[in-house]
């Protein structure tokens, strides 16, 4: 069993590395802003929409597919990684894997607005698809709880997502 230092040494790295990664997301709307004053729109509106349809589609099945990853990788029987490099807890090596890749495929879709925006500079697309990201890095922000069940459940011999 894991004792309370370790999860909480294990959250601490996890909250900061997630911090990072919600703080890049205003730095994308921010450096944005701050290139596309300067740039012209080079494609022309038939392709910007086909582009902002595909987008969008991508960022759907994203959000849908961050699930089933996050779940599948809590749920795969052994070790996240070499445990003798480590002195982490192979359940927190799980937990940590799996919600650095939600987090990096939810920060994704915070690029496919800023792409979208420097094709052709509607902000919309900028601002609604980072809200989205955001959201789901707000929804897959690191938990103790679910630390503690995947923690119990793999000492019982279970799996838990």
């Amino acid at each position: 069993m894991m004792t309370d230092g370790e999860i909480d040494k294990g959250l601490l790295i996890l909250r900061v590395i997630w911090c990072a990664m919600l703080a890049s997301l205003a730095i994308y709307v921010f450096a944005g802003l701050q290139v596309a004053a300067n740039m012209q729109v080079s494609i022309n509106q038939d392709k910007l929409d086909m582009l902002r349809k595909i987008f969008y589609a991508l960022a759907g099945v994203t959000l849908i597919i961050t699930r089933y990853v996050r779940r599948f990788i809590l749920s795969a029987g052994g070790r996240a990684g070499p445990a003798a490099q480590s002195s982490e807890s192979p359940v927190l090596q799980k937990y940590a894997t799996a919600m650095i890749i939600a987090w990096a495929l939810s920060e994704s879709i915070g690029i496919y607005g800023l792409v979208l925006f420097l094709l052709g500079k509607n902000a919309t697309d900028l601002y609604l698809l980072i809200l989205i990201a955001a959201a789901a890095l707000l929804l897959h922000r690191p938990a103790r709880d679910e630390i503690m069940s995947l923690a119990e459940s793999s000492t019982a011999g279970g799996t838990a997502a």
